[in-house]
C-alpha cells in the first residue's frame, strides 16, 4: 500500500482480502467512531456501510483464489470522521452497477446497487477515488448530529427586496473586526440564515459545531464583525481547496439585515486580505454570482479581476434576500482573483485553440503570460505523463514561446519521444449533492485517459450530477492535449483560475442535460463579458 504522511488523527487497519475478518474491521471502525461522539444507533449504520464497501472490494478487486491485502482507515475530520477502503486490486468501474431503486415492486426489486444505496444513504458525503497505479478508494464522511441554526430560535425579519441606501457615517454602529471566537458560531450561523434563508450551498454554514470545527482544523478562516454589545453583526471567511493552501477562497460572506448599507462586508474583505498577506498566500479568488451585479462591483472594488466563469453552478433554489428574489434555473458565477504576491513567469500547457483568450486573461490580471512549446503539448503522453515531464526538463530553454504560439528549437520536440514506463491516469472527483455538481482532478495523464473519463461521466450521469468541474494544472506537460480530449468530449473551456505555487487551472466545465440560460446573466466588467461571449460562441449546445 502505498506511503501516506503521518496523521495522529488517522487510524490505519490492513487485512487479508478474507471476509472472516469483517467483524475484526467493523470493531475496529465502531472504537473509532465511538470516541469522536457517535451515537449507539449511528454504530449500527457504521457497521452496515463498512460491511457493504469492505464486501464491495474482497468480492470485486480479487478473484477468488488471489491472496492479497487492503486498508481501512478512520481519520477525524471537522464534526465528523472519514472511512476510506483502499485497495490495489482488479480496476473496477461503479458506473456498472445497477442503481437499486428502493420504490420497485417486489416482484421487480433486486438486490443489484443495495450496497452502494445503502452507504449513499447512511453517509453525507460518498466518493469514490480511482488513483491510477495507486489503486482505488471508496470514502465516505459522516457528520455528527448536533443542532442546525433552525433550533435557536425565531428567524430574523426578511431583509427588503430594494438595497438599502449607504448609512451616514455618523449613524453607523461601531463595529469591531476580528477573528471568530468558538462562542460566536451560533451568532455566525444566524447570519448566514438572515442572508440566504436555507438556500445557502455550503450546508456547514447552518451548524455552530462545525464552523467551530473548520475553524479549529485550519480549512477556514472565519472573521466576524461585532456590536459593542457583542452581536455579530456580519462574516466572511478565507476558505482554503482540499489540495492546496497557497490560494484562498474569500466566501461566505453575510452581512445581517439591518447592518446593511454600512460597508460590512467591503471592511471584511479588507480585514481577511490582510490576514491572507501575513499568511503569505499567493493570491485570493472570489465567486461572484451573475444574477444581480452587486457582488462583482463589491470584488471589483476589493481588487479582483474576473477570470473566468462556472456556468449553471449554483442550484435553482439559491437565493439573496435583499437583492433579487426570481432566480431563473440555476445560477452562473463569475470567478474573480487577485494576486497578493507577484508570479513567475513560467511556461503554460495550454490549448492552441484557446491561448489568444487565456493570453488576454492574464493581460488583464497584470501578470506576464508565455506557452510552451505546441510539440510538447500536442497529444496524450503515449508512455506515461512522466515522459512528456522528462522532454520538458531536457528541452533547450527557448522552447517556451510567446503568447502568438511561434515556434522554437524542434530539439524541443525530439526529447518527447523518451520512452517511459506507461502510468494508469488518475481521477478525483467529489461530488457536491446540494449543487447536484463535481470537481474532478487529473493529477496523472496516462494513456487510459479518455476510458477513466468516459467511465466517470458515465458514473456521474447516473448518479444525475449535473454540472461537472475539471481543473487542469496548467504548468503541467499535456495540459493542453487533454484539454483537446475533454472538448472532444462535450467539456467546455470556461476561464482560468491562477493557483500560486500549486499551478495556475484552466477550467472546463461538463453539463448533463443542461443548457445554459445566457440571456440571463448579468456580467457587470467588459473583460468579462467579452470572455463570456467567447464561451458561448464555443457551446456547442447554444443555438
Amino acid at each position: 500500500m502505498p506511503s501516506t504522511p503521518f496523521d495522529p488523527q488517522r487510524c490505519t487497519l490492513t487485512v487479508p482480502n478474507d471476509l472472516c475478518y469483517l467483524g475484526l474491521i467493523q470493531h475496529f471502525v465502531r472504537d473509532y467512531v465511538s470516541q469522536v461522539g457517535f451515537s449507539t444507533a449511528d454504530l449500527d449504520r457504521f457497521d452496515l456501510a463498512v460491511e457493504e464497501a469492505v464486501t464491495n472490494v474482497i468480492h470485486g478487486a480479487f478473484a477468488a483464489d488471489e491472496q492479497a491485502e487492503f486498508d481501512v482507515s478512520c481519520e477525524r475530520v471537522p464534526a465528523g470522521v472519514q472511512i476510506t477502503v483502499h485497495d490495489e486490486g482488479l480496476p473496477y468501474d461503479p458506473s456498472l452497477t445497477p442503481d437499486y431503486d428502493p420504490d420497485a415492486g417486489l416482484d421487480d426489486q433486486t438486490c443489484a446497487g443495495l450496497g452502494s444505496f445503502l452507504i449513499r444513504q447512511m453517509a453525507d458525503t460518498v466518493d469514490f477515488l480511482n488513483l491510477g497505479s495507486r489503486g482505488k478508494e471508496t470514502v465516505f464522511v459522516k457528520y455528527l448530529e448536533h443542532g442546525s441554526v433552525a433550533d435557536a430560535g425565531p428567524p430574523a425579519e426578511p431583509a427588503p427586496l430594494e438595497a438599502p441606501p449607504p448609512v451616514p457615517e455618523p449613524e453607523r454602529v461601531d463595529l469591531h473586526l476580528g477573528h471568530m471566537r468558538p462562542e460566536q458560531a451560533i451568532d455566525v450561523c444566524r447570519c448566514i440564515y438572515d442572508a440566504y434563508r436555507y438556500t445557502y450551498v455550503n450546508e456547514h454554514m447552518y451548524y455552530p459545531d462545525r464552523v467551530v470545527a473548520l475553524n479549529r482544523s485550519g480549512d477556514m478562516v472565519s472573521a466576524v464583525a461585532t456590536t459593542p454589545d457583542g452581536e455579530v453583526a456580519g462574516h466572511a471567511a478565507l476558505v482554503f481547496p482540499e489540495d492546496t493552501h497557497d490560494i484562498a477562497d474569500l466566501a461566505t460572506v453575510a452581512v445581517k439585515a439591518r447592518y446593511r448599507g454600512q460597508s460590512v462586508a467591503r471592511r471584511l474583505g479588507e480585514y481577511l486580505d490582510q490576514e491572507a498577506r501575513e499568511r503569505g498566500l499567493a493570491g485570493i479568488y472570489v465567486d461572484q454570482v451573475t444574477a444581480h451585479t452587486f457582488t462583482q462591483k463589491f470584488c471589483h472594488r476589493l481588487g479582483f479581476t474576473d477570470c473566468g466563469f462556472l456556468l449553471a453552478y449554483s442550484p435553482a433554489t439559491t437565493s439573496y434576500k435583499g437583492i433579487n428574489e426570481k432566480l431563473d434555473g440555476r445560477g452562473s458565477l463569475v470567478l474573480g482573483y487577485k494576486y497578493l504576491c507577484p508570479p513567475a513567469e513560467t511556461p503554460l500547457y495550454a490549448p492552441l485553440c484557446h491561448r489568444p483568450m487565456i493570453a488576454e486573461i492574464y493581460e488583464r490580471l497584470g501578470v506576464p503570460c508565455s506557452f510552451a512549446h505546441p510539440t510538447l503539448d500536442a497529444e496524450l503522453p503515449a508512455a506515461a505523463a512522466v515522459a512528456v515531464g522528462a522532454a520538458a526538463a531536457t528541452a533547450p530553454p527557448d522552447a517556451a514561446v510567446s503568447t502568438d504560439g511561434a515556434p522554437a528549437d524542434a530539439a524541443a520536440a525530439a526529447a518527447v519521444g523518451a520512452a517511459v514506463e506507461p502510468a494508469a491516469s488518475e481521477l478525483i472527483a467529489s461530488v457536491n449533492t446540494r449543487r447536484s455538481a463535481a470537481v474532478v482532478q487529473v493529477p496523472v495523464y496516462g494513456p487510459d485517459l479518455e476510458l477513466q473519463v468516459r467511465r466517470g461521466l458515465h458514473r456521474l450521469k447516473c448518479e444525475q450530477v449535473q454540472v461537472v468541474v475539471v481543473y487542469l494544472n496548467l504548468l503541467k506537460p499535456g495540459t493542453g492535449a487533454v484539454a483537446d480530449l475533454l472538448e472532444d468530449l462535450g467539456f467546455l473551456f470556461t476561464g482560468i483560475l491562477p493557483g500560486g505555487p500549486s499551478g495556475d487551472r484552466l477550467v472546463m466545465q461538463y453539463f448533463n442535460g443542461l443548457v445554459v440560460n445566457y440571456e440571463a446573466m448579468q456580467v457587470e466588467d467588459e473583460t468579462a463579458r467579452r470572455l463570456l461571449e467567447y464561451i458561448r460562441a464555443n457551446d456547442p449546445q447554444d443555438v
